[in-house]
């Protein structure tokens, strides 16, 4: 426990002015959100008109900067300095290293005599500018305003490249019921929202008069319906945005623009806690915040519902942990898959050949329930059996350290007030580093 309090310290938030060094006069910050971990900062003297940028990631030891000039490695421990500290913005560390760039290439601080900075920073990754995203959202929420062109025919839409913004290109449901709606309407349109397309856009290197984002299972739909019938003759509304309202949206952005795009409503493709597990990644790989509130709601408006959210940020979460041992040389085990559901089996045949009178079982620790361990004991037990063993696997870290342990202590208490079977239950490993046997 001692161990994880040490960890879970940030020295910013701790930072006041009995703990500041001598020079700093001012302290101008906030509390450090719990979804960041990074920060960008600034060190001023109005005295001698100069400045110092920088950004640090929080690990919970004291921090000042990190400049390299003399006079201001002096002024930090000098009561007469009369410094300001102040925290300009958080988020990850790539995108505070961006932010840091952005501020510094600004007024060119290298070469810039009212500055201590030495350089120029090292680009990161910029954040979402959400303001261009939204601003076409809106547009296309409000049917395409004066960018809706001319209904084009379904063919020529198929045609046309596209960013895929599902993890599987098509929904077989989803296709099914968008299909049921059209042979229903007579092959109607109404209910089709208009297809987006983006004009003059250079998407992953590549440059494209028009890329598509979205509209691929109503398009597909279309040509699949009454097998065919209605491909030759429907034409769909499109909404083509000019560059100047992209062009400064990040490819994964534009990703983003389409999950959001393509959120559930009307003839559209839902999305799943798979799509939402998918997206955080994306953003945690691009090293970009994924905990924020912002992108919770880029989750709502998606479509997700609240227990999807949840289950999406546990998966991403999960992925993230394994990738962290994996580089530690340890290997997360499935024993739902051949690899590892040998072991399982192994572990309860041992129970039972040395304990003759134990009923046993096994689950995940992400599917037990009482009512389920003891309806399968109710039917499966002989008459030597007194006692119940259950095996349980987890399929996360969260699962392990933070859900089971509030499982096991419910259902043992449950049991010892209502039932009359003695219960344990035993943990196979999450990881292992014997890499051989994966």
């Amino acid at each position: 426990m001692a161990k994880n309090r040490k960890k879970s310290w940030n020295w910013l938030n701790g930072l006041n002015n009995k703990n500041k060094p001598a020079g700093i006069k001012t302290l101008n910050k906030s509390t450090m959100p719990e979804w960041a971990d990074s920060y960008v900062y600034k060190i001023t003297s109005s005295k001698l008109n100069m400045t110092y940028i920088g950004y640090h990631k929080e690990n919970g030891e004291a921090y000042f900067g990190s400049p390299t000039d003399n006079q201001l490695i002096k002024l930090l421990s000098e009561p007469t300095a009369e410094l300001e500290f102040t925290i300009v913005d958080f988020g990850s560390k790539k995108e505070m290293m961006q932010v840091e760039h952005e501020l510094l290439s600004e007024v060119d601080a290298r070469n810039n005599p009212n500055y201590w900075n030495k350089t120029n920073g090292i680009p990161g990754v910029p954040k979402f500018n959400r303001e261009a995203i939204n601003k076409i959202k809106g547009i296309v929420d409000n049917g395409g305003e004066k960018y809706l062109s001319t209904p084009t025919p379904v063919l020529e839409l198929t045609e046309v490249p596209k960013v895929q913004v599902r993890d599987v290109e098509y929904d077989t449901d989803n296709l099914r019921d968008i299909q049921d709606d059209i042979v229903n309407t007579a092959g109607s349109t109404e209910k089709a929202k208009p297809v987006v397309i983006l004009v003059n856009r250079v998407y992953d290197g590549v440059f494209y008069d028009e890329l598509r984002i979205g509209g691929a299972h109503t398009i597909e739909s279309y040509i699949r319906a009454a097998g065919g019938k209605y491909k030759n003759t429907t034409e769909l509304n499109v909404i083509r945005i000019p560059s100047e309202l992209h062009e400064d949206i990040t490819d994964d952005g534009i990703v983003l623009l389409g999950d959001l795009l393509n959120a559930r409503r009307e003839i559209s493709s839902p999305a799943t806690h798979e799509d939402g597990t998918k997206y955080l990644t994306t953003v945690r790989l691009m090293g970009r915040s994924w905990k924020t509130p912002e992108v919770r709601q880029d989750l709502r408006d998606m479509g997700l519902s609240s227990s999807s959210i949840s289950t999406a940020y546990e998966n991403a979460q999960a992925i993230l942990d394994d990738e962290n041992m994996e580089k530690a040389g340890w290997v997360r085990k499935d024993y739902t898959s051949k690899k590892h559901e040998q072991e399982l089996f192994d572990k309860e045949n041992e129970i039972r050949k040395y304990k003759k009178n134990t009923f046993v079982g096994s689950s995940s620790s992400a599917a037990i329930t009482w009512d389920r361990i003891f309806d399968n004991y109710d039917k499966n037990k002989t008459k030597r059996h007194t006692r119940i063993t259950w095996i349980v696997y987890h399929t996360s870290k969260k699962r392990r350290d933070e859900l089971w342990p509030k499982l096991r202590e419910k259902l043992q208490r449950l049991n010892m007030k209502y039932g009359n079977v003695d219960m344990d239950f035993v943990e196979m490993e999450l990881y292992t580093k014997d890499v051989s046997k994966n």
